[in-house]
């Protein structure tokens, strides 16, 4: 059996490692960039965000745990847990025992009252004026309902010790090509065309035809594709959260990089991730003021008590909606077609799933929803028990 996956974030390459199990599939994975990766990959402009994953996140951290990552050992030993600092007006850097400073115990009361409302007054720095990054409005009563149950929930995080590239993409990019996964990028997927036989797939390459095709694209890309092959859909393309990423490469003198342990540092609308191995931090501005360069350079040399100047800064707009994150509803698989369409299927952050945010988690339980569907209707072969993904429960802060 012949498997065609569109896209190589979390979600693609989520699905091409769990049908890459089976005896007897083979799955090529077609990428429209020159990198895999797609919200996880980093291009010349640096990371898309600092990479974070919830303590909650036990499908992916399950996967992480058969993937031989970086330093010899599974991606998910590279996981560290992150230290999470926030700056309030009477102590200065707190460091805190839970994922979001709303909900620390270690600040006043008074603190996150006046935290609250700040956030009020500038809920999304799009409508500020002159800034041209920043959120724009897509949020839903449910996904606010999700997001603020998943707050409750959560109390830990774990991060990569380095480059998302290096620790995360590569790896699984390893392990897919030693299942004998064909990997393609700079191929865009154009056209679908579905048969009693199958699927035939335009791409770069020309015209392949497939048993079976999983859609990961995010939701503009999604659209083009379906109106491109004349599926009737129900998509509707809408602006999403969006935000700007820098990522920068800090002098090795200086002395926030003494402690090996990253560390997450949040204010004024601007959460640095510093990665001490490294030697570099990555910066996300979501309800800054202002994201120019100069402007967030200073911040950051003032958050870290930098001494120096940066090495290198690269700056990530993530204007694109094929790059924000999602916040609003959900896509349901089974209703996105108005007609269904035998072998095609979708996956991806956006799409309906058992966890409550978009994120890496949704992105893979997603792509385990697509993936039990194949197996259910192709009647797929053996699991080669050698490749199977563990159980384990995701570590405590305690164990690491």
């Amino acid at each position: 059996m012949r498997v065609c996956v569109v896209g190589s974030g979390i979600s693609g390459l989520t699905t091409a490692l769990k049908l890459s199990d089976h005896v007897g599939v083979r799955v090529v994975v077609h990428e429209q960039a020159d990198h895999f990766g797609g919200r996880a990959g980093t291009d010349e402009n640096g990371e898309h965000c600092p990479r974070f994953f919830m303590d909650d996140y036990s499908e992916l951290l399950a996967i992480l745990r058969t993937i031989r990552g970086y330093s010899g050992r599974s991606v998910f030993d590279d996981l560290e847990v992150v230290r999470r600092l926030s700056r309030t007006a009477a102590s200065g850097w707190v460091e805190i025992s839970h994922l979001y400073r709303f909900l620390a115990k270690e600040i006043p009361w008074s603190e996150r009252v006046r935290l609250a409302r700040t956030w009020r007054r500038t809920p999304l720095v799009a409508e500020q004026g002159g800034n041209r990054y920043g959120s724009l409005r897509n949020y839903s009563p449910g996904g606010l309902a999700r997001m603020g149950a998943n707050l409750l929930r959560s109390k830990t995080g774990y991060v990569l010790p380095g480059p998302t590239d290096d620790y995360l993409v590569k790896p699984w990019l390893g392990a897919l090509r030693a299942r004998g996964v064909v990997l393609r990028t700079g191929s865009r997927v154009t056209a679908l065309a579905p048969g009693e036989d199958g699927v035939v797939v335009t791409a770069g390459r020309g015209t392949e035809r497939f048993d079976a095709v999983v859609v990961t694209a995010f939701v503009p890309d999604l659209v083009n594709l379906l109106n491109a092959s004349r599926l009737d859909h129900t998509v509707v393309e809408t602006e999403h959260t969006h935000c700007v990423a820098y990522t920068i490469d800090l002098d090795r003198r200086e002395k926030v990089l003494a402690e090996e342990r990253p560390r997450l540092y949040s204010h004024s609308g601007i959460n640095v991730l510093v990665q001490p191995r490294h030697h570099r931090c990555v910066v996300l501005c979501t309800l800054s003021p202002r994201t120019a360069r100069q402007h967030v350079v200073a911040e950051i040399t003032e958050f870290l008590q930098l001494e120096r100047d940066p090495v290198t800064v690269k700056c990530r707009p993530n204007q694109r909606p094929g790059e924000a994150v999602f916040v609003g509803d959900y896509l349901h698989p089974e209703k996105l077609l108005r007609r269904a369409v035998h072998a095609v299927y979708f996956a991806g952050s956006a799409m309906r799933n058992s966890y409550p945010l978009d994120s890496a988690e949704g992105a893979v339980r997603s792509a385990l929803t697509a993936v039990d569907a194949i197996r259910h209707d192709f009647n797929l072969g053996p699991v080669n028990t050698g490749m199977v993904a563990t159980r384990d429960r995701p570590r405590t802060s305690e164990q690491s």
